[in-house]
Parts: C-alpha cells; sequence; structure tokens
C-alpha cells in the first residue's frame, strides 16, 4: 500500500510539475485542428471561385478527418487520460509526432503521396495506442476507463486496418476494388464514430449532464457490457463492407442502428442536459447529428453524400468544436463563460448546421455545384473563425 502511495504521489507529481504544453496540450492541438480545418475548407473555396483549377476530393478528406478530427482527438485524449490514470502527461517526442504528423499527412495529401500520408498518419496512430494502453495499464490511481471505452482502441484499429487497406488494396490485381471502398470508410467514418462513442461514454454524460459513469469493473455484467460494445464494433466494420459488396441503403442503416443503440445504452443521450449553458445543449445536439446523417443517407441513397456530411459537418465538426470548447473553457479557468450563454456558441453551431445544408444542395442541385460549394465553404470558414476569435486568446492566457 505504501509502495502504491508513493507511485500515486510521483506519477501525480510528474503530471502537476510539467510544463503547461505538456500539461495540457489540448492548448497546442486544437488550433492546429481548426487551421487544418482552414486548409482543407480553403481548397473548396478556392476551386469554386476559380482561383484553383483542380478539385482534389481525396486531399480535402484526408484534410478534414486525418488533420482536423485527428487533431482535436488527440489534444483530448493526452490532456484527458493522464488525468484520468493519475498518470504522465505526454513525453516530449509523443507531443512532436502528435504535431507534426497531421501537418506532414496534410501536405502529402496536397502532392499525391497517398502512402507517404498513411505513413505518418499511422505513426501517429501507434503513438497514441501505446500512449493510452501504458497509462491505462500502469494507472496508479487503480482507476479504469468506463467500459464503453473500449471503442478506443479499436476506433484506432479501424483507422490503421483502413489506412493500409485503402493503400495497399491495388497490390492485390483486379477483382479487389471494393476493398478501397472498405478501407477509405474505416478511416473517414468508422474511426470517428468509434472515438465518438468510447470518449463520448465519459465526456457527453459529464459535460451535458454533469454524470460521471462507472469505472469497468470485473463482475459479469461489466464483461457482458464490453462484450456489447466490442460486438457493435464489429457491426459497425460489417456495415462498411456491407456498403462495399452488397447494399449503401443497408450500409447506412446498420451503421445508424449501432450508432444509435451505443448512444443510447452507453450515454442515455435521449436525457436532454440539465447543465447550464448552451455549450452543454450544442454538444447534445451535434451528437444527435452523427446517427442523423446516416439515416439521411439510406433514405436518399442516390444523393447519400448529403447524409454523410450532415454526420461529418454537424456531427463530427460541430462535436470536436464545441467538446474542444468545453474543455478550453473548463480547464482555462472561465467556468462562467462555459456554463453561461455566450453568444459565439450558437452562432457556431448555427454557421455550421447552416453549412450543411448548401453542401447537399451541391448534390441535389447540380447545376449551381460551385455556388453551392462557396457557400458552403463560408459557413464552416465563418464558423472555425468565430471559435478562434473567442477561444485561441483563452488557450494561451488565464482568466483573471
Amino acid at each position: 500500500m505504501e509502495g502504491l502511495s508513493k507511485a500515486l504521489i510521483t506519477e501525480t507529481d510528474a503530471l502537476s510539475a510539467a510544463p503547461w504544453w505538456r500539461r495540457e496540450p489540448y492548448r497546442l492541438f486544437f488550433p492546429l485542428g481548426v487551421a487544418l480545418a482552414w486548409v482543407g475548407i480553403s481548397h473548396w473555396w478556392l476551386h469554386a471561385t476559380g482561383f484553383l483549377p483542380e478539385y482534389r476530393p481525396v486531399f480535402h478528406a484526408i484534410t478534414q478527418i486525418q488533420g482536423f478530427m485527428t487533431c482535436l482527438a488527440v489534444g483530448f485524449l493526452f490532456t484527458m487520460i493522464p488525468r484520468r490514470t493519475g498518470s504522465r502527461p505526454p513525453e516530449v517526442w509523443e507531443i512532436g509526432i502528435g504535431l507534426l504528423a497531421p501537418p506532414l499527412t496534410t501536405i502529402a495529401a496536397w502532392n499525391q503521396r497517398w502512402v507517404l500520408a498513411q505513413i505518418c498518419w499511422l505513426i501517429l496512430a501507434a503513438t497514441l495506442i501505446a500512449f493510452a494502453v501504458r497509462r491505462f495499464v500502469g494507472s496508479s490511481s487503480g482507476r479504469k476507463p468506463p467500459n464503453a471505452f473500449v471503442w478506443i482502441p479499436l476506433a484506432l484499429l479501424m483507422g490503421i486496418a483502413g489506412s493500409i487497406i485503402s493503400t495497399t488494396y491495388g497490390s492485390l490485381g483486379p477483382g479487389y476494388e471494393w476493398l478501397h471502398t472498405f478501407g477509405r470508410g474505416l478511416v473517414l467514418q468508422g474511426m470517428f464514430i468509434g472515438f465518438i462513442l468510447g470518449v463520448g461514454s465519459l465526456a457527453l454524460p459529464l459535460m451535458t449532464r454533469g454524470d460521471a459513469p462507472p469505472d469497468a469493473g470485473a463482475s459479469r455484467g461489466d464483461r457482458l457490457a464490453r462484450l456489447a460494445n466490442v460486438s457493435g464494433a464489429a457491426l459497425l466494420v460489417v456495415s462498411f463492407w456491407i456498403e462495399a459488396t452488397y447494399s449503401l441503403r443497408a450500409a447506412m442503416l446498420l451503421r445508424a442502428a449501432v450508432i444509435l443503440v451505443a448512444l443510447v445504452y452507453n450515454i442515455e443521450l435521449w436525457r436532454p442536459p440539465v447543465r447550464k449553458g448552451w455549450n452543454a445543449r450544442a454538444i447534445w445536439l451535434a451528437a444527435w447529428m452523427v446517427p442523423l446523417g446516416y439515416l439521411v443517407a439510406a433514405v436518399f441513397p442516390e444523393h447519400y453524400r448529403a447524409g454523410l456530411h450532415l454526420t461529418f459537418i454537424g456531427g463530427f465538426a460541430l462535436l470536436g468544436l464545441m467538446v474542444s470548447t468545453q474543455v478550453a473553457l473548463g480547464h482555462g479557468g472561465y467556468a462562467d463563460l462555459m456554463l453561461g450563454k455566450p453568444w459565439q456558441v450558437p452562432a457556431i453551431t448555427a454557421l455550421m448546421l447552416a453549412a450543411v445544408i448548401p453542401r447537399a444542395a451541391m448534390e441535389f442541385d447540380p447545376r449551381r455545384f460551385f455556388l453551392w460549394m462557396e457557400v458552403a465553404a463560408v459557413l464552416f470558414l465563418a464558423a472555425t473563425a468565430t471559435w478562434a476569435a473567442f477561444l485561441i486568446p483563452k488557450l494561451f492566457g488565464r482568466a483573471k
């Protein structure tokens, strides 16, 4: 017992004594993520206005998911896991990989060096898995993550597998083209669905209702709960196989069902927010947009990208911006703003949801494709610029 107490003190001291950029790495990663979002979305705007003659949709997708969203996820996990486990903050080299890999992935993707882009991202994914495993397995606090946290390593494994499959399928010869769709889906959708369902099992109840889920245990019920979540992840993977080989509509329905069950079972998202402040309500709304987008895609399979972008913009991106807002305000000593009604929160929410409309119109009204692309890009850029103006001064300062 004495040894455990000393270990706990040592790990806690290591966290509190670390420089701010290791103790609170979200301060570095959140602005980097938004900067990469600007790179990916400005590409839309420049192409729509004629400044950029070539449109590169793969670059756009990689930058938004493996750049923007990955930075938000890494910043959150690097900050949350040491506090949850009472362990050391990320090492200097881990921070370095986290800061370098997303921009390098983006640069390689712009130059259509797809293998190099995925190698950069795979190094980051392996680093993040090792970081999480070491701190949860060696936790000196004795705390275990909630049962639904099994989604986090499974999400990273989906991303790793999808990255490898989507870049190597061509070596298998003709007849395996479906593997590209399968692998790309795992990287661009499966990974962040897994992150939302895993991290969200802790963060969403806490941020919207003030409820902290219980730690995982060794009871039969806990084992069954973990097995249920692993089974859900397996069904999610199957949905991408169904999309690539059988039926887009069936795949979207299965994906929506998996997400809805997890949101209800693990997060109890049917319960409305009770915490004060607009941010809690924006987080709750954004979480519902994730399965809703897949349901829309199932209803309009011939225009399924419209539904996907409801999930991507109204779900993934808005949820990332609102959770990062909660973290930045809460850790930065701005509890009055976190629990209050700053105008920026509904402005960001409205702009992001508004951006979904012209993005959907790109699918339903192809004659004015470039007009709708420009409008969607401007709305997205306005939302993230509002986020940056509101939060970046607070990320590098403290409340008085």
